[in-house]
């Protein structure tokens, strides 16, 4: 902790009130169930770092108190009506009922999907409540009079209080960054994803870097192989409520695309990031038919469902693992070609083509306590919000002057271009490409140009006669 006491007291200095002392927030295993962000917005909030047991205390009763799991649903709904009112702890999510004309409330803990809401809470909230929906504290009434199509309607939401940001502006933090050097900040941001960066060397930052290149550019294509424990599901379920999970299971058209049933838009649609985890054990439904929408989605941002098209910008990721030398930080010599761990559905070349970035796992640590943040870090949902605004920003027309990456297909042009562009946002927000020192900027280039040359290498071991390893070399020295 003493040799990061500098950077700790910097960013104490100059971003208190959006930053929580990381160790914080792990003191509980039972609260592992709950989103990063939602403990660290309760231990920002009554947690003192000098004293921190008063704090975690009042938290253990919040949340024993207004938290109760989907076996305790009948019981809140009860405690709801015989008291009048009762506060609960969960997720809340509104919809528009257009052909009532009606605003609703999703309330998983209660197990309702028709609640009212206030008007007051949707003007305050709507921007995160109606998109990808909030955890908070509600007070919940019950008023068994108030009907609607001669159907009773009796949960009212009278009063949320959120857990997460929504409120912030980009041009304050793109200031906050001029205050700090390029290292102190690469740090604040590992820190802030849950890391402790003195664990790391150069190299291991950058790759934790590119880990969240998909949350910064929109319509991102990344894949990471690696071993176990490496730390890639932690990374994409815990650093932005905007990201979705999709953990070795069944992927169908209704949950990727578009349902049918509930005329509602799937994932793609509703997050930033999708993440493919194990995707070695991810079967797809009506394999054919899924995968070639979502090739097309990979290559143009759109897709079609019945007669209608829709856009999105969730970027994908796919992450498995791969049998790997410890020793060497190598994938075991028996691969004919890395992609042969994906399933044979996703072993086509035009699909995997797709993919901007080839994120080398292997050469990843494996997470162990000691590797865990130990010091200041922007709270998990300021971060995710600063993202997602990231996202509405293009540096990719800047770096073309910059990269010589003429003579390229226009898929290798776009993904070099697309990754090294995640990455200065990362890295550099206050500064316009201009601006950048050659040496920094040339350090996310060459990156990028080495993520993507992992990529054109596999698919000319499964594809001689349409790839070449050296695709790229005219680039590789930039």
């Amino acid at each position: 902790m003493n040799a990061r006491k500098p950077l700790d007291e910097k960013v104490l200095a100059h971003l208190s009130d959006r930053v929580v002392l990381k160790p914080l927030t792990r003191w509980n295993d039972a609260y592992k169930e709950f989103p990063r962000y939602v403990m660290e917005y309760l231990c920002a909030r009554y947690v003192d770092p000098a004293d921190p047991s008063i704090g975690q205390h009042k938290i253990d009763r919040l949340l024993n108190e207004h938290y109760i799991g989907s076996e305790g649903k009948e019981l809140i709904k009860s405690r709801i009506k015989e008291k009048g009112e009762y506060t609960i702890l969960g997720q809340f999510q509104v919809r528009l009922d257009a052909a009532r004309d009606h605003y609703w409330a999703e309330v998983p803990a209660i197990g309702e999907s028709y609640v009212r809401v206030s008007p007051s809470i949707l003007h305050k909230f709507s921007d995160v409540l109606l998109t990808c929906g909030a955890w908070g504290t509600a007070v919940l009434e019950y008023d068994s009079t108030y009907e609607l199509g001669h159907k009773k309607y009796p949960f009212y939401i009278k009063q949320f209080t959120p857990f997460q940001v929504t409120r912030l502006e980009l041009d304050d933090y793109i200031e906050k960054r001029r205050l700090f050097t390029t290292n102190e900040w690469i740090d604040l941001i590992i820190t802030s994803i849950g890391f402790e960066p003195e664990r790391f060397n150069e190299r291991e930052k950058y790759l934790m870097l590119l880990r969240l290149v998909p949350f910064v550019e929109a319509n991102y294509n990344l894949i990471e192989l690696g071993p176990r424990e490496t730390g890639k599901t932690y990374t994409y379920r815990n650093t932005s409520s905007h990201s979705f999970v999709l953990s070795g299971s069944r992927a169908t058209p209704a949950t990727l695309f578009f349902n049918q049933n509930t005329r509602k838009v799937g994932i793609l649609g509703q997050k930033d990031v999708v993440f493919f985890d194990e995707i070695a054990h991810t079967e797809f439904s009506d394999a054919a038919s899924t995968i070639s929408v979502l090739k097309d989605y990979m290559q143009t941002g759109r897709f079609s469902r019945g007669n209608h098209e829709y856009n999105a910008q969730a970027s994908i990721v796919l992450g498995g693992n791969i049998d790997t030398d410890i020793e060497n930080k190598k994938p075991i010599v028996s691969y004919k070609h890395f992609f042969s761990v994906l399933p044979v559905d996703l072993q086509d070349t035009a699909f995997l083509d797709r993919i901007h970035a080839f994120l080398p796992g292997w050469e990843m640590p494996k997470i162990r306590t000691e590797n865990y943040a130990q010091g200041y870090g922007f709270i998990t949902d300021y971060l995710a919000e600063i993202f997602n605004r990231l996202r509405r920003t293009n540096y990719s027309i800047s770096i073309e002057k910059y990269a010589q990456i003429e003579g390229l297909t226009s898929r290798n042009q776009t993904a070099i271009k697309k990754t090294a562009a995640g990455l200065l946002k990362l890295i550099y927000p206050h500064q316009n490409i201009d601006s950048i020192q050659y040496e920094e900027y040339s350090l996310c280039i060459r990156h990028a140009i080495e993520h993507r040359s992992r990529v054109i290498d596999q698919l000319a071991v499964m594809a001689p006669e349409e790839f070449s390893s050296n695709s790229l070399a005219s680039v590789l020295s930039f």
